[in-house]
């Protein structure tokens, strides 16, 4: 193995589950890819499944993580644009 392919780096991405944080992040994993490094981009099953698979690089691989169900947040929520607005604020 050469000193170069030593350099590249595996990177996990787990942005917030907003999709203001979601695409930012998505973007910055195409450029790290760009660059030869691996990246795993974690969020869940219904945020991966709403980004554009087809035109990413196979050096970016999608983890689903499950959320398990949280009191007081409508079933199957997984994305802050699936709340009401009354339960967006958390602080």
């Amino acid at each position: 193995m050469d000193n170069k392919d030593n350099q590249k780096l595996h990177i996990a991405m787990f942005p917030w589950l907003a999709y203001g944080h979601i695409m930012p992040f998505l973007e910055v994993s195409k450029f790290l890819a760009q660059k030869g490094h691996r990246v795993s981009f974690i969020s869940t099953p219904k945020n991966i499944q709403r980004l554009l698979k087809s035109s990413l690089s196979p050096l970016i691989t999608f983890v689903e993580l499950p959320l398990p169900a949280i009191e007081g947040l409508p079933q199957s929520t997984e994305s802050t644009s699936e709340l009401p607005i009354h339960k967006g604020h958390v602080w």
